[in-house]
């Protein structure tokens, strides 16, 4: 089975009228004895709740580019479902349709994260413990995952 986690951070997302500097972080393993690879990207100056919509986004790109089957834009089933967790449960459940989202910025990004993860199926969106996230553990520099494969994405 094919797993993600994902992040997004926001540094200075407390200070108003401050440039934040958001960067995010999606790690991923193609099966439990694979070393995993890690994308990471600086995004520029979004809120904390954008950043980890971003991180989604990014996620399901890769998965598009690396397990779609461009001739009928699915997974394929030997391929399985594909899990994503994240710890951020305002994303996690505004897109399984628990939450409903009202901020206009986060409402563009949650349509274009639906339609992707929709149109990909089998794909699940889960919550896990901020402990638990080794994309958070790579974000705060605090990495326990084993071999990693980094790779630094321009933006």
């Amino acid at each position: 089975m094919i797993v993600f986690y994902i992040d997004g951070q926001s540094v200075g997302n407390e200070q108003k009228g401050q440039p934040r500097k958001a960067r995010v972080a999606v790690v991923y393993r193609e099966g439990p004895a694979s070393d995993f690879r890690l994308h990471w990207q600086d995004i520029g100056d979004k809120t904390n709740n954008e950043a980890e919509y971003h991180a989604l986004l990014k996620a399901l790109s890769i998965i598009a580019l690396k397990w779609v089957d461009p001739s009928n834009g699915t997974i394929p089933r030997n391929i399985g479902p594909i899990k994503i967790y994240s710890d951020s449960e305002l994303v996690v459940k505004q897109v399984n349709g628990d939450y409903e989202v009202k901020d206009p910025k986060l409402k563009e990004l949650h349509t274009k994260a639906l339609a992707l993860k929709q149109r990909m199926e089998p794909i699940s969106l889960e919550w896990i413990r901020r402990d638990e996230n080794y994309a958070g553990q790579w974000l705060e520099g605090e990495w326990k995952g084993g071999r990693v494969e980094v790779i630094e994405e321009k933006s």
